[in-house]
C-alpha cells in the first residue's frame, strides 16, 4: 500500500531527510563558493560613483554587487514564517557610505584649520626670510606635532573605510547572510525555550512532589525499634483485622472475573474491539491481548459495569531482542499512560498507543544496532542519523569509485494511509525501509526484512546484497550479448546471493581453468579481482578509479580477457610440447581460411593468427588459432610436400579443416592441448585408415557415434568393416560353415594417443617406429551372438582385450605409429579371439564339472574333476561309491613366440599324464573343442587304472605278474595282465576298454579283442574266473555281458577294473594249467572260440593284430588318433545333452514338492502323472539325442548280428 513516511516534526510527510546536508556546508546554490580577497582591499579608498553602482537601496533587501536589484519577496519566500526577517529595519549601504564620505570631508576641513591654526618654527617667527633647514627634513618640534596628527587623523580615517569595506564585501553575499542572521535569531531563540520550559516543568514537579517530601529520619525510634521489635511509645489503636481471605474465596473471585471478562469482550466490545486486539484469552481474572511480533498486555475490570474502563495490569515485549520485563519507572508511566487512555478511548486507544510506543521501541533498537555496528567491525563506513521516528543508515562512506554519489537507507514508521491520503480502517502504520542508491531512491524493488527479529546487520547485509547484485547484473548482461559469449566460446558466470554479498560474483573466463572473479567488498564498496595477478591488477585498478563502474566494467573486462590470452597462449604452447610458429602462407591464402565462414564484410572482425604443430607430427601437419572478437577458431592445415632442398612447412596449402571445439574447450590449458593433440592426431590417423582400406578394397563405412574419450561437441566418425572380411578360418576346421560367434559389423573407435616410449606392449603390437613419433591407440569391438557362452569370462582377457559379460562384448585395444593403419593389426587380434573363443565354449559345454579359473588370450587355465555318485546304488548297498575326486588344473599355453603351437601343461600326480601327448596333439587339431570333455570323460578311467597299477607293483617286484596299460587313443586303451610261465608259452590276459552306447546311455565297454596271440581259447583260466566274478556281475554300475562288460563313466569302471584286478590277482601263485590236447581243441565249441566279430560301427582302421611292447611313446598309436577324436567329440555331444536332461527333470522335481506340500491329498496321483512325463519326455529326447549324433541300436539294425552265445537282451553300440 502506497504511503509516506513520518518523519520529523514540522515537516511533509514523506519529505526528504537532511542527512546529507554536509554537502552544502559554505556553498550557495548547490555549488562551492571560494572566498577570494578583494582586488580593491588595500589600494585606497573607493570612488562613490564605484559604491553606488556595486550598492544601491533595495527596500530593505540585501545588495547586488552586480547591480541587478532582486526582487523584495523573492528573499524570504524559501524561509518559514516562524522566522522573523531582521533585514526590515536595516539601513541601506549607501547611507553609510554618504555619511562616512561626508564625516572624512568635514573632519579633512578641521584638521586643516587646525594644522593652520599651530604655531610656526622658530627661525620663520624671528623674520628670518633665508632660513634653510641644515638636514634632510624639519624635525622641529612644530613640525613633528603637525606630522603627528596629520597620520593620526589618516589612520582613524583609514579604519573608518576598512570598516565600511569589509561590510562592502559581505554586502555581496548580503541574501545567504540574511538569512543565516535570521536562521540564527531564530535558532538562538528557540534554544531559548527549552531551558525555561525545563526549568518549569522542574518547578512543577517540585510543586507537585511536596506532598511526598519524606521528613527527617527519626533515629531513635528506629534504633529502639530494631533492638526491641516494638515502642515503648507505640500507639495501640485497637484496630479489628480483616478476616482472612479462603483459597475458595479467590477462586470465586477470579472465576466470577473470567465470567464477566468473557460476557464483556463477547458482547460489549465485540463490535468496537481492534482487530489486532482479536486474539485474547481470558485466564486468572485478566484478560490477554497479544500481537504478535509486537506485544502483550494484561487488562482487568474493577466493577461490573461493562460501560466502567478496564484496568492496565501488566506489559510485556513480543520482539527481540527486547528486555524481558520492562523497568519500575517505565512501568509507572506506562500504566497511567495506559489507563488514562482506556478511560478515554478505550480498548482502540489503548492498541494504537501500545503500536505506536512499540514501533517507536523498534527503531530505537535499530538505530542502537547500527551506532554499535559504526563503532565495531563497520568502523570508518556507517554514518547513522536518528530522525525522531526513523533513523537513517549511509553504507560505504569512502568507496573508491562513485565518487560524489551516495548510497543509504531510511527505517521509519509508515502511517498506513494510502496513497491519496486516505486512511483504510483496517491498515495501521507500520515500519518501512526505503532505499536511496546512488542518489536515487529506489522504487520498484521491495527490500524484505525482519522487524520481529531485529538485526540491523542482517538488513544492512541484505540492502548491501541488492547493491552488488546491482553492479555486477549491469556488467554481466552487456558482456553475455557479445558474440565471444553469446556462442559460449568462453565461460561467463553470474552468482549472486540475496543475504550474503561475498557470495555474489561475476566469473570470466580468462583460458585454461584460469579465471577472473570479481567481487565488491560489502565493507567498502571497492572492488577486488582474483587471482592476483599483474594484468588483473591493473584491471581492479581501473575498477576503483571509474566514475561509473557498472556501465563500463564490461569494457574493463572483456580487454582484461584479451591481455591475459596473448600474454599467456604462447609461453603455454611451447611448455607442453607445442611449437608456435609463424604462417607459412601468404597473407592472402590466410585470410581465406578465417573468412570462410562466409560472414558479410560488416561482421568480419580483425584477426591475429598463430600457427602451432606437435611434436612428433608430420612436417606438412599444423594447427591454427585466430583470435578475434568475433569469436576464436581452430584449424587444422595441410600443407603440400615440400620440394626437395627446401625447408620444412615451405610447401602450398593442401588440405584445411576447421576445428568444431567447444565453449569448454578454448581454455588454453594443458588438458586443453592435450585434448587438441588427441582429436588432431585422430582426425589425421583416420585418413590414414581410409587411405589403407581404400587400397586394400575392404567394405567399409563410418558413422558419426558417441566417444566419451573426446569433446564432447568433437565428433571424430567411427570406422565399421565387416568379420567375414578379415577373419580367415584356420586350416582343419571341422566346421564348414561355422556358426558365427559375433555379429559381422566391427567398429573401429579411434581412443586417443600415447606419448610413452618405454612401452613394451605397445611396441609388440605396433610396427617398429622412431623414438619420437607418436602412438595411435584405437579400439575394435566385437559383440557376441550369444552372451550364456561367455559367462566364464570375468573382465580383461589380456592386456589390450577385455570382455564385459554384462553386454556380452570385446574390446581390442590396438597401438600402432602416427601414419600406420590399424586395419592390419586387427586381423591378427581377430584371428587369436577366435580361438579363445573355441576354447571357452568347449569348457562351457564340458559341464559343472569343468570349471575355468583363467582365460587370457596368452592362456587359458581350468580345473577338471568327477563327481561322486548323486545316490545310493539301486540294490541299497554303498559299494562301488568313491569319495569326492580332486579337482586337476590344466593349464593351455597360448603365447605367440611358438606361433601357433598350443602347450597343454598338467600339474604333478595328474592321471592324464600318461596321454600328454595326446592331449598337446589334441589341443593343436580341429577337434579341440573336445578336449576339455575327454579330461572329464576318461580321468574316472584313468584313475582306476593307477590304482590297479599301484596294487600290482608288489606283484612284479616279488616276480610274480606284471601289469602293463597301452593307449592306442585318448579313449582306447589296452591293459595286459602277465603272469610267470614255462618257456616258450605265454601266460598273458589282453582286455580293450572303449566307449559304447548302450540302451541310449554312454558305457565303457570291456572286452577280450579279436585275434590276440594270448588268446588260446576262450575256456582258458582268464576266462573262467572273468565269467565267474566279471561277465556277470551286476550292480555299483556295472553290469556283465557275458563274453564282456559295460560300466557306467562315473562311478562303474572304478568298479569294474577292480572286480577284473581281483579276479587275475586270484591267479596270481598258482601254477599254469596244461596245455589242451588237440582233441580238447577240436572238442570246444566252434561259438565259444572264435574271436568277437567286428561290429559295423567298429573304426575302420580296425585294431592291431598284435599289440607292441611297452615303450615308444607308452604305447600310443598316433595312427588312429583322428578316430579317437571323432569319437570324443559324439561323446561329448551324448553327454552334454543327458545333463540337459538331467538338469531339466531335477527342476521339474522341485516343482513337484512344493506343490506336494501345499496339496497333500492329490499327492500319489500327481507323482504317478510326473513318472508317466518324465518317462515320455526322456525317451523323447534321447531318441533325439541319438539321432543328432548319429547313432543307432544294434536290435533292429540290419547289418548288425547278435554274436554267437550273447544275449540278444543286451544290444551293444559302437561309437562312430
Amino acid at each position: 500500500m502506497a504511503g509516506v513516511l513520518k518523519m520529523e516534526n514540522g515537516t511533509q510527510n514523506g519529505a526528504r531527510s537532511n542527512h546529507d546536508r554536509d554537502t552544502w556546508t559554505n556553498e550557495v546554490n548547490g555549488s562551492d563558493v571560494k572566498r577570494e580577497i578583494s582586488p580593491d582591499k588595500g589600494k585606497g579608498l573607493a570612488t562613490m560613483s564605484d559604491i553606488n553602482t556595486a550598492a544601491r537601496i533595495n527596500d530593505g533587501s540585501a545588495m547586488d554587487v552586480d547591480g541587478q536589484t532582486p526582487h523584495a519577496g523573492s528573499t524570504m519566500n524559501d524561509l518559514p514564517d516562524e522566522i522573523q526577517d531582521i533585514t526590515a529595519n536595516l539601513l541601506p549601504l549607501s547611507h553609510i557610505l554618504m555619511r562616512i564620505a561626508q564625516f572624512t570631508h568635514s573632519s579633512l576641513q578641521d584638521e586643516i584649520l587646525t594644522l593652520a591654526s599651530k604655531a610656526l618654527p622658530q627661525g620663520i617667527v624671528n623674520g628670518n626670510a633665508n632660513y634653510s633647514y641644515s638636514s634632510a627634513e624639519d624635525t622641529s618640534p612644530e613640525s613633528l606635532e603637525k606630522k603627528k596628527s596629520l597620520v593620526d587623523w589618516s589612520m582613524d580615517m583609514h579604519t573608518r573605510w576598512t570598516k565600511l569595506l569589509v561590510i562592502a564585501e559581505w554586502s555581496k553575499r548580503s541574501e545567504q547572510v540574511s538569512r543565516l542572521i535570521s536562521i540564527r535569531g531564530h535558532l538562538v531563540e528557540t534554544m531559548a525555550l527549552y531551558p525555561r520550559v525545563f526549568w518549569d516543568m522542574v518547578g512543577k514537579v517540585k510543586h507537585e512532589l511536596r506532598f511526598a517530601k519524606v521528613p527527617s529520619p527519626d533515629l531513635k525510634t528506629a534504633l529502639e525499634i530494631l533492638s526491641n521489635a516494638d515502642a515503648s511509645w507505640w500507639p495501640d489503636f485497637g484496630y479489628i483485622p480483616l478476616p482472612p481471605v479462603s483459597l475458595e474465596e479467590r477462586e470465586s473471585w477470579i472465576e466470577n472475573a473470567n465470567t464477566l471478562l468473557s460476557v464483556r469482550m463477547s458482547f460489549h466490545e465485540h463490535e468496537t474491539l481492534p482487530l489486532p486486539f482479536r486474539g485474547y484469552t481470558i485466564k486468572s481474572g485478566r484478560v490477554t491481548f497479544k500481537v504478535k511480533g509486537e506485544f502483550e498486555v494484561d487488562l482487568t475490570i474493577s466493577e461490573e459495569d461493562f460501560e466502567k474502563q478496564f484496568w492496565f495490569i501488566d506489559f510485556r515485549l513480543d520482539y527481540s531482542p527486547a528486555p524481558a520485563e520492562l523497568s519500575e519507572t517505565a512501568r509507572l508511566v506506562l500504566q497511567d499512560r495506559v489507563n488514562r487512555i482506556l478511560a478515554t478511548d478505550g480498548l482502540a486507544g489503548c492498541y494504537k498507543y501500545l503500536h505506536e510506543f512499540v514501533l517507536t521501541q523498534k527503531i530505537g533498537e535499530f538505530c542502537r544496532q547500527a551506532v554499535e555496528l559504526s563503532r565495531a567491525r563497520w568502523v570508518d563506513t556507517l554514518k547513522v542519523e536518528r530522525l525522531h521516528r526513523a533513523m537513517s543508515i549511509q553504507y560505504w562512506l569512502n568507496r573508491p569509485h562513485s565518487s560524489g554519489s551516495k548510497s543509504w537507507a531510511i527505517i521509519g514508521v509508515h502511517s498506513g494511509r494510502n496513497a491519496d491520503g486516505s486512511q483504510d480502517p483496517k491498515a495501521t502504520s507500520y515500519i518501512k525501509l526505503r532505499w536511496f542508491r546512488d542518489n536515487v531512491e529506489v522504487r520498484d524493488l521491495e527490500i524484505p526484512f525482519d522487524v520481529d527479529d531485529i538485526s540491523i546487520e542482517a538488513l544492512l547485509t541484505t540492502v548491501i546484497s541488492r547493491h552488488v547484485e546491482y553492479l555486477l547484473s549491469t556488467i554481466y548482461n552487456k558482456l553475455v550479448i557479445k558474440p565471444r559469449f553469446a556462442q559460449r566460446q568462453a565461460r561467463l558466470a553470474l552468482e549472486v546471493s540475496k543475504d550474503d554479498p561475498l557470495d555474489s560474483s561475476l566469473t570470466l573466463q580468462l583460458f585454461d581453468d584460469e579465471n577472473a572473479t570479481l567481487r565488491v567488498d560489502p565493507l567498502t564498496g571497492s572492488f577486488t579481482l582474483f587471482p592476483q595477478h599483474r594484468v588483473i591488477v591493473e584491471c581492479q585498478r581501473r575498477f576503483n578509479a571509474s566514475t561509473n563502474p557498472a556501465e563500463e566494467g564490461a569494457g574493463f573486462l572483456e580487454r582484461l580477457r584479451c591481455e591475459y590470452t596473448l600474454k599467456d597462449l604462447e609461453s603455454r604452447a611451447r611448455c607442453i610440447g607445442w611449437t608456435v610458429l609463424k604462417p607459412f602462407i601468404p597473407s592472402d591464402e590466410l585470410k581465406s581460411i578465417v573468412y570462410s565462414n562466409n560472414l558479410p564484410a560488416t561482421a568480419r572482425e580483425s584477426y591475429t593468427a598463430r600457427w602451432l604443430r606437435k611434436q612428433g607430427w608430420s612436417p606438412q601437419w599444423f594447427v591454427m588459432m585466430s583470435l578475434s572478437l568475433g569469436g576464436d577458431q581452430w584449424w587444422l592445415i595441410e600443407l603440400s610436400a615440400p620440394r626437395p632442398n627446401t625447408i620444412a612447412g615451405s610447401g602450398r596449402l593442401k588440405t584445411f579443416i576447421k576445428m568444431p571445439m567447444a565453449s569448454g574447450q578454448l581454455s588454453l590449458s594443458d588438458t586443453f592441448f592435450q585434448n587438441l593433440t588427441v582429436y588432431a592426431t585422430g582426425m589425421i590417423a583416420q585418413l590414414t585408415d581410409l587411405r589403407e582400406l581404400h587400397t586394400k578394397g575392404m567394405a567399409h563405412t563410418a558413422r558419426v557415434s558417441s566417444n566419451y574419450n573426446l569433446f564432447q561437441q568433437i565428433k571424430i566418425p567411427t570406422l565399421y568393416v565387416r568379420l567375414s572380411d578379415m577373419l580367415r578360418s584356420r586350416a582343419g576346421s571341422t566346421r564348414e560353415t561355422p556358426e558365427p560367434w559375433a555379429k559381422d559389423f566391427i567398429p573401429i573407435i579411434f581412443k586417443g594417443i600415447q606419448n610413452d616410449l618405454g612401452d613394451q606392449e605397445a611396441a609388440a603390437d605396433a610396427a617398429p617406429s622412431s623414438p619420437r613419433r607418436v602412438k595411435i591407440i584405437a579400439e575394435a569391438r566385437l559383440a557376441v551372438t550369444d552372451k550364456s557362452k561367455f559367462t566364464f569370462l570375468k573382465g580383461n582377457v589380456d592386456h589390450d582385450v577385455a570382455y564385459n559379460s554384462r553386454i556380452g562384448q570385446f574390446s581390442l585395444r590396438l597401438r600402432a605409429d602416427m601414419g600406420t593403419p590399424v586395419v592390419s593389426l586387427l586381423s591378427t587380434r581377430i584371428q587369436a579371439l577366435e580361438r579363445l573363443v573355441d576354447f571357452v565354449e568347449a569348457i562351457r559345454k564340458a559341464g559343472k564339472n569343468a570349471v575355468p579359473e583363467s582365460v587370457t588370450l596368452r592362456e587359458v587355465v581350468f580345473t577338471y574333476c568327477s563327481n561322486p555318485p548323486a545316490s545310493s546304488p539301486p540294490d541299497g548297498s554303498s559299494e562301488g561309491q568313491q569319495p569326492p575326486s580332486q579337482a586337476w588344473k590344466v593349464r593351455l599355453d597360448l603365447a605367440k613366440d611358438r606361433g601357433d603351437d598350443v602347450r597343454v601343461v598338467l600339474e604333478k600326480g595328474n592321471p592324464h599324464l600318461r596321454v600328454l601327448d595326446f592331449l598337446t596333439a589334441m589341443a593343436n587339431s580341429a577337434k579341440f573343442e573336445t578336449l576339455p570333455f575327454c579330461l572329464l570323460f576318461t580321468l574316472p578311467l584313468y584313475r582306476g587304472l593307477e590304482k590297479v597299477e599301484n596294487t600290482w607293483e608288489a606283484i612284479a617286484a616279488n616276480n610274480e605278474g606284471s601289469f602293463q596299460v597301452f593307449h592306442k587313443s585318448l579313449t582306447w586303451v589296452t591293459v595286459r595282465f602277465s603272469l610267470p610261465c614255462p618257456p616258450g608259452s605265454r601266460r598273458q590276459l589282453n582286455l580293450d576298454l572303449q566307449p559304447r552306447v548302450r540302451n541310449s546311455k554312454l558305457m565303457w565297454h570291456v572286452y577280450r579283442p579279436n585275434g590276440d596271440p594270448a588268446d588260446k581259447g576262450r575256456n582258458d583260466e582268464f576266462d573262467k574266473v572273468l565269467q565267474e566274478h566279471v561277465w556277470n556281475a551286476r550292480g555299483n554300475g556295472v553290469k556283465g555281458l557275458v563274453t564282456g562288460a559295460a560300466a557306467d563313466p562315473e562311478r562303474g569302471v572304478g568298479n569294474l577294473l577292480d572286480l577284473i584286478d581281483e579276479s587275475v590277482r586270484s591267479l596270481v601263485g598258482t601254477p599254469p594249467p596244461p596245455p589242451p590236447t588237440p582233441q580238447q581243441q577240436q572238442a570246444q565249441a566252434p561259438g565259444q572260440h572264435e574271436p568277437m566279430p567286428a561290429l559295423p560301427a567298429a573304426p575302420a582302421a580296425g585294431p592291431p593284430q598284435q599289440l607292441p611292447p611297452p615303450g615308444g611313446g607308452a604305447g600310443r598309436f598316433p595312427q588312429q588318433q583322428q578316430q579317437s577324436m571323432h569319437q570324443m567329440q559324439q561323446l561329448q555331444q551324448t553327454m552334454h545333452h543327458q545333463q540337459q536332461q538331467q538338469q531339466h527333470q531335477s527342476m521339474h522335481q522341485q516343482q513337484q514338492q512344493q506343490q506336494q506340500q501345499q496339496q497333500q491329498q492329490q499327492q500319489q496321483q500327481q507323482q504317478q502323472q510326473s513318472l508317466h512325463q518324465q518317462q515320455q519326455q526322456s525317451l523323447h529326447q534321447q531318441r533325439q539325442s541319438m539321432a543328432h549324433l548319429g547313432v543307432q541300436a544294434n536290435m533292429g539294425h540290419p547289418q548288425q548280428q547278435p554274436r554267437p552265445g550273447a544275449n540278444s537282451n543286451a544290444p551293444l553300440v559302437v561309437l562312430d
